[in-house]
């Protein structure tokens, strides 16, 4: 839906996403780069750890947002925080996998191990090496999600539009924004509602 929006309004509305988008780029791409050439495995729980610090600005700013600035500016703060939530879900899976994995191990020691036929007789961990693998599956799909619906919201942000559903969370009153309606480059889904 269009709104009635000044430009400050456009430009404090992409905001959160320009946030949440340098948050996913900073710390998943170039941390975790950076992390695995001079770090060690243990040192990458720090990505989710700074994310979700980011994240947790993203809330509180958007609880102060709720009450202090527009519709149109609080429903894109609220937007960025909901897929912020979506990359925290994300972190949680990936934890409750290592921790299930690591009980496992606890019961079973050495159980998902396969010898690496060299002279030394070492092993390889399979069960460690699949359960990081599938985790880091799960959070690279979450971000991968939501910077593209981010990128998308950047967009909306700039022409005035925002979802019409974040009503359930942030109440319209009179002094809200002024809905222009419906425009052609927003879904036709929309258009058949009206």
């Amino acid at each position: 839906m269009h709104y009635q929006v000044t430009e400050d309004e456009k430009r404090r509305a992409k905001t959160p996403h320009h946030i949440f988008n340098i948050n996913v780029i900073i710390t998943h791409l170039f941390g975790a780069m950076i992390i695995l050439e001079i770090g060690e495995t243990f040192e990458l729980l720090l990505v989710p750890v700074v994310s979700s610090l980011v994240i947790f600005y993203l809330y509180n700013k958007m609880q102060s947002k709720k009450l202090h600035d527009t519709w149109f500016v609080a429903s894109h703060w609220i937007q960025a925080w909901r897929r912020g939530r979506v990359l925290l879900f994300s972190y949680a899976i990936a934890i409750a996998m290592v921790a299930l994995y690591m009980l496992i191990d606890m019961v079973f020691p050495g159980g998902f191990s396969m010898n690496d036929f060299s002279t030394e007789g070492t092993q390889t961990n399979l069960g460690e090496v699949i359960t990081l693998r599938f985790a880091a599956v799960v959070i690279f799909v979450a971000i991968l999600i939501t910077f593209m619906q981010t990128g998308i919201a950047v967009y909306d942000a700039g022409n005035g539009i925002s979802n019409p559903a974040l009503e359930k969370f942030l109440p319209r009153d009179e002094n809200a924004n002024p809905e222009l309606g419906v425009g052609s480059d927003e879904g036709k889904k929309e258009t058949d509602n009206t």
